[in-house]
């Protein structure tokens, strides 16, 4: 059977069309989830939190997302700590948690003072689902007042966006492919050529 090559012009040219829009839509979700403004409506700061502390509620809505920053700056010297957190749900049981390694190292040796440290963390915690959230923090041997935390709460996350354009890319991808696969292949059989070619000099 013969295809018509009027109208195998035509679909590519349709296709390829599609694929233009795909483009530009992809770049736009890209763009916007690396651009997206956050509103934080949330904001405190904790310094010397009681062991087991709990902070929240965090309620998202339907059709809403927040994302959680955390920040924690340790201040001992000559000391360690590990800060570990927990995001619960609203039966207080846990989702998942995270952590971090504090230390302090200071002292004399024949180049005179030296230090070294790892004092910071930063956690940004995205909550997409519909729900009611809260954070627990603890610390080992309930060295908690050597760190303070501070925490802000922003609605709107990027996440959405990145998704759609990650989905529309594999799309553009998949239909760029396969309208174009004859000129695909041809394109890799010069190549080789050119590679052999290469090599055989």
């Amino acid at each position: 059977m013969k295809v018509n090559p009027t109208l195998r012009l035509e679909n590519n040219i349709f296709y390829n069309t599609i694929c233009l829009i795909m483009a530009i839509f992809c770049i736009a979700c890209f763009w916007t989830s690396m651009n997206m403004e956050y509103k934080v409506v949330n904001s405190k700061t904790y310094n010397g939190l009681q062991e087991g502390s709990i902070y929240g509620p965090i309620k998202v809505k339907k059709g809403q997302s927040k994302i959680c920053t955390i920040k924690a700056n340790f201040y001992g010297d000559n000391a360690s700590a590990y800060l570990s957190g927990e995001v619960l749900d609203e039966d207080k049981d846990t989702l998942y948690e995270f952590g971090k390694d504090f230390w302090h190292e200071s002292g004399y040796d024949s180049e005179g003072y030296w230090s070294e440290s790892e004092r910071n963390m930063k956690a940004d915690l995205t909550f997409s689902e519909e729900g009611t959230y809260y954070i627990q923090f603890n610390t080992e041997e309930n060295s908690m007042y050597n760190i303070g935390i501070e925490i802000q709460v922003k609605k709107g996350t990027g996440i959405p966006h990145l998704m759609m354009g990650t989905i529309i890319l594999i799309l553009l991808l998949f239909i760029f492919y396969f309208n174009n696969r004859d000129w695909i292949a041809e394109f890799a059989d010069k190549a080789n050529d050119v590679l052999e070619d290469m090599c055989d000099d």
